[in-house]
């Protein structure tokens, strides 16, 4: 019964870290001038698509793929001190087997490495928006506290708003481009919406991004690059229809490779974070 009793009481301190890791006010310090919160400062924020959204790219699958439209609607954006599990400070990767052992015999109520603990929240951008992947969008000012950051988590938002509102609708995000592969061409068409892109949580969101090491201590600016390279590298064509007339053709909801695209959105090594310091 005491080991019991314990073992409550460890899961309730435990629980209660991770709300508190995890909320958003923890931006909002009262202390302007420092402390153990840090002093507030004020942050861009401007969304870029990596340099495949402009120029043909090669995936895992053999396919070379041309973009000619990559849209996305975005929501809320928030900045962490804690690693992600991509971080190059955590041990290798564990083979299936030491993966398969754990899950018999991991009893431990702690996370072990390769658990993604967000840590304290830095940094936050609110206003929904929508960007266009192919140039560089300035969505506007966030707010911060000053101190290291390492992670965070991209959203998405529907029905998008911003400049590009009217073609996103309620999409979070429309992609049109060609794949060739040999002498097989798709012209395509993807929209995804907020039911495709939602987490084990239910929400729009994906956790533990990546974001360069940095410690803020002034006004900056924070870039998120979206990497599309990432988004279709398992992505099979073969299944989409044959464009009759040139046009983009919608990617079957029900087609492999929707589904492939759809993994790939929802990887948190396809959004890279950084900051640059005024």
């Amino acid at each position: 019964m005491r080991a019991f009793k314990r073992f409550l009481t460890l899961t309730s301190v435990i629980a209660a870290l991770g709300l508190v890791a995890t909320l958003p006010s923890a931006c909002s310090s009262s202390d302007d001038s420092g402390g153990t919160t840090g002093k507030r400062i004020s942050l861009g924020v401007k969304v870029v698509g990596s340099p495949e959204a402009k120029a043909p790219f090669n995936n895992s699958q053999g396919w070379s793929i041309t973009l000619s439209k990559a849209l996305i609607a975005t929501g809320a954006l928030y900045y962490y001190d804690g690693a992600t599990i991509f971080s190059l400070n955590n041990p290798p990767p564990k083979s299936r087997g030491q993966q398969l052992w754990e899950a018999l015999v991991e009893k431990s109520a702690f996370a072990h490495p390769g658990h993604y603990i967000p840590g304290n929240a830095k940094g936050e951008y609110l206003t929904p928006s929508s960007a266009d992947l192919r140039t560089e969008t300035v969505l506007g000012q966030g707010d911060g506290v000053s101190g290291p950051v390492r992670s965070a988590t991209f959203s998405f938002q529907s029905p998008a708003v911003g400049t590009f509102a009217a073609e996103l609708g309620s999409h979070v995000v429309v992609l049109e481009g060609t794949a060739t592969k040999g002498a097989e061409t798709r012209v395509f068409r993807a929209e995804l919406d907020p039911a495709d892109v939602v987490n084990t949580k239910n929400a729009t969101a994906v956790e533990g991004c990546p974001f360069t090491e940095a410690d803020m201590q002034a006004d900056g600016m924070v870039t998120v690059t979206i990497k599309i390279a990432q988004w279709f590298d398992q992505v099979e064509f073969d299944a989409i229809p044959s464009s009759t007339d040139g046009k983009p053709v919608a990617i079957p909801a029900s087609a492999i490779g929707r589904n492939e695209l759809v993994r790939g959105v929802k990887e948190g090594l396809g959004y890279s974070f950084s900051y640059v310091p005024k």
